[in-house]
Formats: structure tokens, sequence, C-alpha cells
């Protein structure tokens, strides 16, 4: 079988190497993309897709980053081309859900209306709509719409901040995205699922209210004895996403005393959490697209 990972560098980085190899231990033929070489085409003969030149010739694909940083149209570009190639082969994550996922608003609320439990989260363009939701939560966070590794999120107190936050990024046309602040317990939850079921999960603990493993925090080993309305919520959103993995972030709040679905993420980094369980997500994930690829 011949499967292909798609990225975006020109060499593959550290997790797409992963794939790779874990690709051949299995047994089959990796092949790597580069996502902005992929092109698609609707012909009478149907749809097709190239890598440059040559004919796309794999029997699955493994989606694992179409770039960072990316215009509106780039970005639509890329998932539509890998949205014509799921069209003729199982793509793993689905390029359609992740759609949503990357989508830090469209994500939470997809999740909300489906019941799931989220913080109180703000979108806006306005300023003023800004500075009275920081008053009224009096601590939220301020999180780039699209974005990971905790990179850029920033904890306000202060309706003022709020307010220029928003109105400098209005006049760049860009909208703003906050989320009340929990109050953890020194820690949250990542959770890594792989179809319908948690393929491992730590604790993310840390002195600052930032949990992020790239950001510094230390992950240790969870089972789900210990934790199991969180092991349920995850899977409960993926299944919702309509993702085939992905890491969940949830968060205990002290003043609430409730579990938060905080962010999903349908490009988890993984090698935390293997530090922490012994779990190597990129066997796990190869094993699960080949099932799915032979039903």
């Amino acid at each position: 079988m011949k499967i292909a990972v798609i990225e975006y560098r020109k060499t593959p980085p550290k997790t797409a190497q992963e794939l790779i190899e874990a690709i051949e231990r299995k047994g089959h033929t990796p092949v790597y993309l580069k996502a902005h070489l992929l092109d698609a085409k609707i012909t009478t003969r149907g749809v097709e897709v190239y890598h440059g030149p040559n004919p796309v010739d794999v029997d699955a694909a493994l989606m694992r980053n179409i770039g960072l940083y990316l215009s509106p149209d780039t970005f639509l570009k890329r998932i539509g081309v890998i949205e014509a190639l799921a069209s003729k082969i199982p793509v793993v994550n689905n390029p359609t859900a992740t759609l949503v996922t990357r989508d830090k608003w469209r994500c939470l609320l997809k999740l909300h209306l489906t019941g799931l439990p989220v913080p109180e989260t703000l979108v806006t363009e306005n300023p003023f709509s800004a500075m009275r939701f920081t008053n009224e939560k009096k601590k939220v966070v301020y999180k780039p719409i699209i974005g990971s590794l905790g990179l850029g999120g920033t904890l306000i107190q202060d309706p003022d901040i709020s307010f220029h936050i928003t109105r400098s990024l209005k006049n760049l046309g860009l909208p703003s995205y906050y989320q009340e602040f929990l109050e953890k317990p020194g820690f949250d939850y990542r959770v890594f699922v792989v179809g319908d079921r948690v393929i491992g999960a730590m604790k993310r603990i840390s002195s600052s209210w930032k949990t992020n493993i790239a950001q510094g925090a230390s992950g240790v080993r969870v089972e789900e004895s210990e934790a199991p309305e969180v092991f349920q919520i995850a899977i409960k959103a993926v299944k919702t996403l309509g993702l085939d993995y992905a890491g969940v972030d949830v968060a205990y709040d002290l003043n609430t005393g409730k579990h938060y679905i905080l962010e999903v993420n349908a490009f988890p980094n993984w090698e935390g959490l293997r530090r922490a369980t012994g779990v190597n997500p990129p066997e796990i994930i190869v094993e699960y697209l080949v099932e799915k690829t032979k039903k």
C-alpha cells in the first residue's frame, strides 16, 4: 500500500518523518507530498490530483500540515485540493473537518451547539464589545483565532487593554477572540484520541497559567479511572467534529467545579505525550489509516 504524508516544508519535519518511518515499519510505501505542489483538476475523466506534473498515485494519505500564516485564498486552495484527493482515497484527518478545527471560534461553536462544555467565549471586531466582556469576566484570555502551541495567548484583566487590542486588530482587518479565564488547579489535560478511543492522556502541569508543553509545562500520565469524564468529553468532541484523530485540551475550573474543552487540535504534536505516557501516536495513526483503507 502506498501512503502519502502531506506537509508543506521542503524536507519532512520530525512529526512527518515519524509518520513516514511508521509507514515503512508497517510494510507500506511512504510518499512525501508538499502541499504547495498539489494541484487538482475537474475533467471529463473525473477529478485528478497532481504533485507538480505527476498524477498522485497513492492508496491513502495523512494530512500533517499545509502551511502557516497562509492567505485565505491559499489556505482554501490547499484544503480544496486535499478535499479533491479525499474524494478518491481515505485522507486522515478529513480535510473538510479540519476547516472547522483550524478556526478556534467555529470549533468551539460546534462543540457548544452539540451540548459539550466550553468556556464563555467572544469573537468580535468591536473594541467596545471586547471591553465589556473583559469588564464582565474580570479575567480573559486573548487568543489568535488560528494558532497553536499557546503562542500569542495573552491574559488580560484591564478592559482598556482589550479595547486597545481589538481596535488595533480591527485597523489591520482582523477580528479578536477572547475566552473567559478558568481558575485551573495548576494543570489541565491533553487527551489524544484516535478513532473512537483515547490512546493516551496526560496532565500538563505548570506554575504559569499557560499549560502548553511547548511553553514549558511538564506532562504526567493519566489513566481513565482518574478522570473518566475528561476521557468521555474528549471522545465526544472528536466524534462531533468528524475527526479521525486529535489532541483535546480539557481544563477543570475551580470556580464552577466543572470541566471545559479549551481547544481541539487536528494537527497535534505528540512528543510531550509520548514522554509522559510511553504511547507512540504515529504507529497507532498509521494502523488506524490502514484499517480504514481496507474497509
